[in-house]
């Protein structure tokens, strides 16, 4: 893809600026990244610090169908109207995305050049007509999602005298690459949240996840069919007097304390707790309520809207089905059995057991779905599932 070019006089010194700044993804970014799940129009934004960042003339991220040539959705800065026409046009199906379609795994960092040099390229009429007109040459792309009807991508792109990117450049895209892989395909998926957005109390209800909404004060706004019956007579939680607990007090300071997090603005926070009398724990994830959304909320009269519990229960399947894993991560049905397990807060002996497998074997797949996830923690996986399972609509899962 393209964008116009802002190369200025000494594009080398102005890379050298922009290479010093990178070392770690800033905070900030992948906050966006992930709320731009939610929320489209934050893509702009995203994809215009990834090319500061990168010393970029701008970037792009596009879902299209090379079969069908169209683009089901854009978002793009510092771009070419026309050369996007022309694109859409007359240049879906280029040397870049037809190797990306066919040849390159998700989530793989690809510089143009590996693809067809500069030179070559230059031949080429998509470069004549899309990337000359905007004076780049040079690209480094993400596929984010690849299906048999559709794929999602991600470029930064600049200028020929900027050359290819650096090896710093492209540590710091692997490093996002994940997050925003995450981010598209929960996008893709977003229910529970743009319901909640939209009042759509028929859809709330009819998910498997528990959703609380609290304001302020941690009082109860809402709370859908899963959690009132999480929350019932024999069940772990307790709502009552407008107020979320556990029937546990050790566990209900627990859950009090990430519901604080969460109203001091932390983007989330996840903790296990036991159920009533099943060997699985619940897994409840807080999520502070973006500024966008407060008004949104109060539109629906749930003034003060402040924090989201979404609450998984493990035992129930249909919450977070194996086969979403395996779809949205590239997992094998036993790594997917595995990272629930785990999620749900077992400990790896206690998941060698209750899978009747070996602790090496687990130790393995568990390695496996870290690779394949971008993660590295524990709690960061039981957080990435309670993401997934508050947009999963409670379809069971196939045998």
């Amino acid at each position: 893809m393209a964008a116009v070019s802002s190369e200025n006089s000494s594009p080398r010194k102005q890379e050298r600026l922009a290479l010093s700044r990178i070392e770690e993804p800033p905070h900030e970014l992948l906050d966006l990244i992930y709320d731009a799940a939610a929320d489209d129009h934050l893509w702009v934004p995203v994809l215009e610090e990834i090319a500061k960042l990168t010393n970029s003339a701008a970037g792009v991220l596009l879902c299209q169908s090379i079969r069908d040539r169209t683009i089901f959705f854009e978002h793009h800065t510092n771009t070419s109207e026309e050369c996007i026409r022309i694109l859409k046009e007359r240049h879906m199906v280029n040397p870049w995305t037809v190797h990306m379609s066919t040849h390159s795994p998700v989530g793989v960092v690809v510089p143009s050049d590996t693809i067809l040099p500069l030179s070559n390229l230059q031949r080429t009429a998509f470069f004549d007509e899309v990337m000359r007109p905007q004076g780049l040459g040079h690209s480094a792309m993400i596929g984010l999602a690849q299906k048999p009807d559709f794929g999602v991508g991600f470029s930064v792109n600049r200028g020929p005298r900027q050359g290819p990117y650096g090896d710093q450049e492209l540590r710091l895209l692997e490093k996002l690459g994940p997050h925003m892989l995450r981010s598209v395909r929960l996008g893709l998926r977003m229910d529970a949240y743009k319901a909640l957005q939209r009042a759509e109390w028929q859809t709330l209800e009819s998910l498997a996840v528990g959703v609380i909404l609290l304001d302020r004060k941690a009082r109860v706004l809402f709370a859908n069919r899963a959690a009132r019956l999480l929350g019932g007579e024999h069940g772990p939680l307790r709502l009552r007097h407008s107020k979320v607990a556990h029937i546990s007090p050790s566990h209900s300071r627990r859950l009090d304390e990430i519901v604080q997090s969460a109203l001091r603005g932390t983007p989330t926070a996840t903790i296990a707790v036991p159920h009533v009398d099943r060997g699985s724990p619940l897994t409840i994830l807080a999520s502070s309520v973006r500024a966008q959304d407060v008004d949104r909320f109060a539109d629906a009269n749930l003034k003060g809207a402040a924090v989201l519990l979404f609450i998984i229960d493990a035992t129930n399947k249909s919450g977070v089905p194996a086969s979403v894993l395996m779809d949205a991560y590239g997992l094998t049905p036993a790594e997917a059995r595995v990272a629930l397990a785990i999620a749900s807060g077992l400990s790896i002996p206690e998941t060698a057991s209750a899978l009747s497998l070996s602790l090496n074997t687990i130790k393995t797949q568990l390695q496996a779905v870290f690779g394949k996830s971008g993660l590295n923690r524990q709690t960061d996986l039981a957080r990435m599932i309670a993401s997934i399972g508050l947009v999963n609509a409670g379809k069971p899962e196939t045998k």
